[in-house]
């Protein structure tokens, strides 16, 4: 009997490398030519990038980082196993292939948390040898954590959902010019000439916060727990400098260099992939502002971020959950199962609570709430970084069109597989404006209006009903499907739709979380 298991085992495994081997030469061929790849999400993240960057790894001979700080979880399941990144670029994975990773210099760089995540590679017996950090990378100090956190824990009723990692603050102090960069670590006195100066700056800030409050927030993990807390001074200088230029140094100096440099050099040369993080709808600059992110998370951003031009990107793929889409934190969501109940659920459960009080939630559940609680459990959608629950809603159209206008026509539909039981799916293929006369520059929306292309305008957005087309589901499994042409008709349908009414170009559909459940349609 265990002879028998044991040669069904060689063949699975045989047949998986096969598997793989055709995936990797349909690849080859749908990127004949090319040089430069982008990965970027057009929704509000979370939508399988991770598992596209592990894919294209193999192709490219460097992985970059551009955008992203530890508060963008990147999640890559490999044989089962899961890896949770949020500044490793995720094509850390094949570095003993000779890939090169690249750490950018439009990352917000927290070398405590990058340290950390070196470690578990250590741990897992995974090399780092091909890794590159920008030397101009903006540097997280523990009052940017400090600050985030004392503002967010204030802000009551008008929190933004930060995740407490340093990043508003950051940004607030490279646009005052008065931000370190990991370089700074380097070289001890410039580094305490500049801390000593960003930090008297910043203490006559804390007068207004709990001392109570900011003790307890300097005793956290991820401040070195209580390592820079001073009774007198709050912030313990000379700890400071000791950890930046001593511990965390000695730990990266040989991996810091001026990475966009090295970029420029071998654009068009070598295959490079450009790894986004988070979403475009985060975006500082094209988002759902304020419940956005502090950086551009587009391919705009991306670009800038490791020193190319968007110029130099041969195809930049948008990654789609489909059919339907998530949000983390506040901020709205049209199409949000559940609407407000929703909301205030998924600030308040987590996923065992959640199971627990509605161990019966189906994807064919008429209860909005209970539908979305079976898309978030079937869909594991909670936050890599935060745990959060991800609030869910259907595939929103008017979002989508607005997010090809910046990030480009071509697109990849991630967890479809997702839906597999759903008798019906829904898209949002417009809203109806729902709100008070809204002058917007020389528009003036009104009560009642049809909007086909969204407006990411908060006040606007917060007020627009969604209108639905219904599909019929295709109620079987597709994970092992290779070809777009086997698919279930209705799925075909649906994705078909979606290309005509957005003009877009379905361009990879993946139909499970493993590499290989993954079809090139075109």
């Amino acid at each position: 009997m265990f002879l028998v298991r044991k040669r069904k085992s060689k063949i699975y495994l045989l047949c998986k490398k096969l598997l793989i081997l055709r995936g990797n030469m349909k690849l080859n061929i749908f990127l004949d030519e090319k040089k430069t790849v982008a990965i970027v999400c057009n929704q509000w993240g979370d939508t399988g990038k991770g598992k596209f960057v592990d894919y294209f790894a193999k192709w490219a001979d460097i992985i970059a980082r551009g955008t992203g700080e530890a508060n963008a979880g990147h999640t890559i399941i490999l044989n089962n196993k899961k890896y949770v990144f949020h500044l490793v670029p995720s094509g850390i994975l094949y570095d003993s292939l000779g890939k090169i990773n690249v750490v950018g210099r439009g990352v917000a760089f927290d070398p405590r948390a990058f340290i950390e995540e070196l470690n578990i590679l250590d741990k897992e017996n995974m090399t780092y040898n091909n890794l590159k950090i920008s030397l101009n990378a903006k540097l997280i100090l523990p009052c940017h954590i400090l600050f985030d956190r004392l503002k967010e824990s204030n802000a009551g009723a008008n929190k933004i959902g930060t995740t407490g990692r340093g990043i508003g603050p950051i940004y607030v102090d490279h646009y005052d010019r008065k931000g370190l960069t990991v370089n700074d670590m380097l070289n001890k006195s410039l580094f305490e000439k500049k801390l000593k100066k960003n930090i008297t700056e910043n203490l006559s800030l804390l007068k207004n916060y709990d001392k109570e409050m900011i003790k307890t927030i300097l005793m956290h993990s991820h401040l070195e727990n209580g390592a820079f807390y001073n009774e007198e001074t709050i912030l313990d200088i000379p700890q400071i400098i000791n950890y930046y230029t001593e511990n965390y140094a000695d730990k990266l100096r040989k991996y810091i260099c001026d990475a966009e440099e090295f970029l420029r050099e071998n654009v068009h040369k070598k295959k490079i992939l450009l790894e986004g993080a988070q979403g475009l709808l985060l975006s500082v600059d094209h988002g759902s502002y304020p419940y956005v992110t502090s950086c551009d998370t587009t391919i705009s951003g991306l670009t800038k971020g490791v020193g190319l031009s968007e110029k130099d990107v041969d195809l930049n793929l948008g990654i789609v959950k489909a059919f339907y889409m998530t949000r983390v934190g506040q901020g709205p969501f049209p199409t949000e199962m559940g609407g407000e109940l929703s909301d205030k659920h998924c600030s308040s459960n987590t996923k065992d609570t959640e199971r627990a009080t509605y161990p019966n939630a189906s994807l064919n559940s008429e209860d909005e709430l209970q539908l979305g609680i079976a898309v978030r459990y079937i869909g594991q959608e909670y936050g890599a970084t935060t745990g959060r629950p991800r609030r869910t809603g259907w595939l929103d159209l008017p979002l989508l069109r607005r997010a090809t206008i910046t990030n480009g026509p071509d697109i990849i539909l991630t967890k479809v597989d997702v839906l597999n039981d759903a008798k019906k799916i829904k898209l949002c293929t417009e809203y109806e404006y729902n709100g008070d006369n809204y002058y917007y520059g020389d528009k003036l929306i009104k009560k009642g209006d049809k909007i086909k292309i969204a407006i990411v305008d908060s006040l606007i957005l917060g007020r627009c009903k969604p209108i639905y087309k219904e599909f019929p589901g295709w109620l079987s499994e597709i994970k092992n499907i290779k070809e777009y042409k086997d698919l279930p008709q209705n799925l075909k349908n649906i994705v078909e739709y979606i290309e005509k009414d957005c003009n877009v170009n379905v361009r990879i559909i993946s139909v499970g979380a493993e590499r290989d459940e993954t079809i090139i349609k075109g």
